[in-house]
């Protein structure tokens, strides 16, 4: 018996079913997904009796009737899978999985409409599946149990909608075929037939966009809206005359919105003149503001190349920090003359001193006639590297750089978030402070550290600005405002958002060199600028220079500055926009005082604050303000802005239906990386009817891992594309 193979004991076991008018017609072969042989299923029709379909196996024994003790049960056509990616079909009963094999497809069954229960369906994980049931009550049950089996496992999962197929009552998918070609079931299908099958068969797979379970009744899906706020264009008017062109051309030549080149322009502008010249923007009160500011450009990496046009503007500053490497380098070789010179007096001195304190006689008038001597010789100090940037925060790094660069410089970042979120952190805590402080454009530092010594500032005078990526800016603003706002964001008062450009071409344009010269002609004269010349006054207990407003300039800032308090600030019910506002009665005074010295280095006449600069000034708040709206308004709705966005993947019908939680975070989308974010967008898409939650059933198996909730889309979002 241990010689006889499947079909001989097929034979011999099913004899006595020949003998009653039964026919062999098929012998199925369930294995292991390496081909090889577990156990076997014969079927046997009768002409008026119909299917006879038994189990038998091999023991230690021979070939006998039943299954072997396997549980969970192995699928037939498992050992197609292994080397093959494509579709799986699962239908019910070998002879159904048989016809689409023949057809050219890879196809499994756990066997009857009972069956599905005891399958293991696990070699499905990760596998495109479509369902094709029979059309009877059992057909369908077992499409739903198969469903069921399948959550967590395969990725996709879709039914063929056989109300289109017009077969008859308990029809399957070898009916259909048969209903297209000429075919008895059980012999080869030819290459002919399976060529004219195969496209009718694809377009059935095409068309199986959902498994949507026929109880579900749905209601109109509403509109789902972005809560993005809006933002103007960046009007040319307010882009200084200057730099207008310029800024054009980098924004025509990388295709990027302006706003990123125009802001980047205006806080290095602000950053070089610094301390050297201040504004006061009442007539007779003394307070004073440097044009200090902080800024950000906001937008996809890659997408709208932020950081490409905040480099031309930067390397600007880059540029004048390389000059004044040649200017430190005269400056050196005369400072060590110098220091030779005061050097041999110094030796000179010395030998005259010890004469005279050693004298037999003390001559008094001589020793103090040397002790003026020795203080009129002057220490001069080692000359040091002017420098308009820098990517260094420490405390003591930036302290010493105040120290050389009395008017301030720039700390430059590419990406802020990251700086932002350490300075949230409570070890760095001391230099977040320091640059709240720097901010102010006049405070001031004193630090003594043993072993280090007396380290002290009398100006700090920082600008910072950076680039910024949206999903980093809002989770970043989430645990600030989480966490207690101290006014850190707001103080980014020159930070953009602008809309990403509808429209893109190939530029390959050489750059005006001749705007670009003109700018950095420009930034040189404010960077070298004695501004006591150019109309700015210092009193005898000024800290620094300062410029006022001319008559109609500050009749444009008293007209703002009251529209601000009693208007803006008194109806604004948004804490953290009023908080971003309030910060605008230094801005504008700051972006005036830029303005108005541009066009003086640009070659108009000393004067104060014109009422030109003054109204530009209060065009940029305008302008400003609709973006700190946009920027604070990602926060204002997270899960609605979340579920705008997974709408916009679901209408694009990147997700299967139904889908789980994890089957989107696992994407990595924008705003849905998180199983919070995914949860809060799929509740708001089930308030308006996008989505319905189908929790999965109590089921009384223990271990493995709990089954997710299923999300499943209305027909109608699909439908509207």
């Amino acid at each position: 018996m241990s010689n006889e193979t499947a079909q001989q004991a097929a034979r011999r076991l099913f004899s006595k079913q020949v003998e009653q008018g039964y026919a062999a017609t098929a012998l199925y072969e369930y294995t292991e997904s390496n081909g090889q042989p577990i156990y076997y299923r014969a079927r046997l029709d009768h002409p008026k009796k119909g299917k006879y379909i038994r189990p038998f196996h091999l023991n230690g024994n021979g070939y006998q009737t039943g299954e072997p003790n396997i549980n969970p049960k192995p699928l037939y056509g498992l050992h197609r899978l292994a080397d093959n990616t494509d579709t799986v079909f699962i239908v019910e009963g070998e002879k159904a999985a048989n016809a689409l094999i023949q057809c050219g497809y890879i196809a499994v069954t756990s066997g009857s409409a009972s069956s599905a229960g005891n399958a293991d369906w696990r070699p499905l994980k990760g596998r495109g599946v479509v369902i094709w049931p029979d059309n009877d009550e059992p057909g369908n049950k077992y499409a739903q149990d198969v469903i069921e089996a399948l959550e967590g496992i395969s990725e996709s999962v879709r039914l063929i909608d056989i109300s289109t197929l017009s077969l008859p009552p308990k029809g399957d998918c070898v009916d259909w075929v048969q209903t297209l070609i000429s075919w008895d079931g059980i012999k080869a299908i030819s290459e002919s037939d399976r060529q004219q099958l195969q496209p009718i068969i694809d377009a059935l797979i095409q068309s199986a966009g959902t498994s949507q379970k026929s109880h579900i009744e749905w209601n109109t899906p509403g509109t789902i809206q972005t809560r993005l706020q809006p933002v103007p264009v960046l009007p040319d008017e307010i882009i200084p005359e200057p730099f207008r062109v310029w800024i054009k051309d980098i924004s025509h030549r990388m295709q990027t919105p302006p706003d990123f080149a125009a802001v980047t322009a205006m806080v290095v502008t602000g950053s070089i003149i610094g301390t050297a010249c201040t504004v006061r923007p009442k007539q007779r009160d003394d307070w004073t503001i440097p044009p200090n500011t902080w800024g950000a450009c906001i937008g996809r990496p890659s997408v709208v190349l932020k950081s490409p046009s905040m480099k031309e503007p930067m390397n600007i500053l880059g540029r004048l920090q390389s000059d004044e490497k040649e200017i430190l380098e005269a400056a050196l070789k005369n400072y060590g003359f110098d220091e030779l010179i005061q050097e041999a007096k110094r030796k000179q001195l010395d030998k005259d001193i010890q004469k005279a304190a050693t004298a037999k006689q003390r001559d008094t008038l001589k020793i103090e006639s040397l002790r003026e001597e020795y203080n009129a010789i002057e220490t001069e100090p080692v000359p040091a590297r002017r420098l308009f940037k820098t990517n260094e925060t420490s405390i003591q790094s930036q302290t010493v750089l105040q120290v050389e660069n009395p008017r301030g410089l720039l700390t430059f970042r590419d990406e802020l978030t990251g700086l932002l979120t350490r300075w949230d952190k409570a070890e760095h805590e001391d230099e977040r402070a320091y640059f709240l402080e720097g901010w102010n454009g006049n405070g001031s530092y004193t630090d003594f550290k043993i072993g280090r010594g007396l380290t002290e500032a009398p100006h700090i005078c920082i600008s910072l600005f950076g680039g910024i990526q949206p999903d980093k800016l809002k989770r970043y603003l989430y645990q600030s405002m989480n966490g207690g706002n101290d006014g850190m964001m707001q103080r980014f008062q020159l930070a953009v958002y602008p809309d990403e450009p509808d429209t893109w071409q190939l530029i390959d344009d050489h750059p005006n060199t001749t705007e670009k010269t003109r700018a950095y002609d420009l930034l040189k004269v404010l960077a070298d600028a004695d501004f006591t010349q150019w109309g700015a006054e210092q009193g005898e207990y000024d800290q620094f220079p300062s410029m006022r407003f001319s008559e109609q300039g500050q009749t444009v800032f008293n007209d703002w500055l009251t529209e601000l308090h009693t208007r803006k600030l008194a109806t604004e019910d948004n804490p953290l926009i009023c908080e971003h506002l309030g910060k605008y009665r230094s801005l504008m005074p700051s972006l005036a005082l830029i303005i108005h010295l541009i066009d003086v280095a640009d070659g108009a006449s000393p004067a104060p604050i014109s009422e030109h600069a003054a109204m530009m000034a209060a065009a940029w708040c305008d302008y400003l303000e609709s973006h700190a709206r946009r920027i604070y308004g990602m926060i204002q709705s997270p899960e609605r802005e979340a579920a705008a966005t997974l709408a916009e993947h679901i209408k694009a019908g990147k997700l299967d239906n139904p889908f789980t939680v994890k089957h989107v975070y696992d994407k990595g989308w924008y705003m849905l990386k998180e199983r919070v974010e995914v949860e809060a967008a799929c509740h708001v898409l089930e308030d308006e009817y996008w989505l319905i939650c189908e929790k999965p059933r109590l089921s009384s198996n223990k271990g493995g891992r709990p089954k997710l909730a299923e999300y499943w889309i209305n027909p109608a979002v699909m439908a509207d594309e």
